[in-house]
């Protein structure tokens, strides 16, 4: 299934394990549901921020009617549905982000992935996306709290997936230099309060995790 493809640089993705299923509609069409994003829930990124979803924050992409795909794992080469021409559907609710993909029963490719998640082998979603605002608040002083991230706009939305595993979540090069401006001030912040060597294994703790991020992101 075109697996050599890869999301280009500066691009987030975030995944949930939430079902998703596999129905037949009306004349037994098949379709695949699920939610790609849930509102207010806290989740930590990478063990070095925390982040959340604010309601409305894809009021930009709905409103646009942007070219938004649902996939499999990411893969553009594997597409199951459009929303410029009708087979795939969002919807904001009150929860976060649904999403309906309408699969092509002509297609053998979409049908297998219709087939695994029917069968629960793949029961995860994601998706991949660009922010265009978002909020970060700086723990308190010698607060051990991780920052966290609001996003309040999703700029553009590139897809919706069925994915197999949850992959560490990628982030843009902007993200982490907001991370260290954000992070920065409260470590110093720490070491004049006196907890010197407790700033120096959190330096090396964040570093070691923006490595390993690095890594990934290659």
């Amino acid at each position: 299934m075109g697996n050599d493809f890869r999301l280009p640089e500066g691009i987030e993705t975030r995944f949930i394990k939430m079902d998703v299923r596999a129905e037949k509609r009306a004349e037994n069409k098949p379709v695949i549901k699920g939610q790609a994003a849930v509102f207010n829930q806290e989740t930590v990124i990478g063990g070095w921020f925390r982040e959340k979803i604010t309601p409305g924050a894809f009021q930009r992409v709905l409103a646009e009617n942007q070219d938004t795909i649902g996939c499999f794992n990411h893969n553009w080469n594997v597409v199951l549905g459009r929303t410029t021409v009708g087979t795939l559907t969002l919807q904001e609710t009150a929860e976060g982000l649904d999403y309906v993909i309408d699969v092509n029963a002509d297609d053998p490719e979409a049908m297998s992935v219709y087939a695994k998640v029917a069968r629960g082998d793949v029961s995860e979603s994601s998706f991949a996306f660009q922010v265009g605002i978002d909020e970060w608040t700086a723990p308190q002083e010698n607060s051990k709290e991780l920052q966290l991230r609001n996003i309040k706009e999703i700029s553009k939305l590139f897809d919706v997936c069925p994915v197999t595993f949850g992959a560490y979540p990628q982030t843009s090069a902007a993200v982490r230099s907001k991370f260290q401006s954000v992070e920065e001030p409260g470590l110093q912040l720490q070491a004049a309060s006196g907890d010197a060597e407790e700033v120096v294994v959190r330096q090396k703790s964040r570093q070691r995790s923006l490595e390993l991020l690095e890594r990934s992101l290659k």
